[in-house]
């Protein structure tokens, strides 16, 4: 069994998980200006390691997990809320509780590389262009753990982790349709 390396944005994200679990294994990646021995280590070793992704859930940690992701063969996401990294001003990993990293690391999602989920049937589904458009894609969201989303980021992340219309169908109104 391999084991797994947490990819973090940067150091106090690292300390913040060692603090909670010693034994965890992380790497950063040096944030926004992302160091490149970070990442050819990352894909050197790719094969050595389950890998998983665990950026801060703004916009420059979506950047990365972008640009990290589209180098790697296999990378496992985790996204996290905005409301429970906040604090203060500032939102990031090393601000989020050890109860909601327990949650989050139950819900380690795999990258999947089809598309799964037209966008006529994500529009279907009331997820984009719909008056409840907003709720249905929290309601998504929080079900599926995915983290805050507009309507563009939520389309790429179902795709990203392989749902289907009748998986959202379930979640949106209790059974398929």
């Amino acid at each position: 069994m391999k084991k797994t390396l947490f990819v973090v944005e940067g150091i106090h994200d690292e300390h913040h998980l060692k603090a909670l679990y010693p034994n965890i294994e992380t790497i950063s990646v040096g944030g926004s200006a992302m160091i490149k021995e970070s990442l050819e280590f990352l894909i050197k070793y790719q094969d050595d390691f389950e890998i998983v992704l665990l950026f801060d859930p703004d916009y420059p940690g979506e950047k990365i997990r972008k640009q990290v992701s589209d180098k790697l063969k296999e990378p496992r996401h985790i996204y996290i809320d905005q409301s429970i990294a906040k604090y203060k001003r500032k939102i990031g990993i090393e601000h989020v509780s050890k109860a909601h990293l327990d949650e989050a690391l139950q819900h380690i999602m795999i990258q999947s590389y089809e598309t799964t989920l037209s966008k006529e049937a994500y529009i279907d589904l009331g997820l984009e262009g719909h008056k409840e458009a907003k709720q249905r894609r929290l309601k998504v969201t929080k079900e599926l753990h995915l983290g805050y989303a507009n309507a563009k980021t939520l389309y790429k992340r179902l795709n990203l982790i392989g749902k289907t219309k009748e998986d959202i169908q379930r979640i949106i109104y209790g059974a398929s349709i």
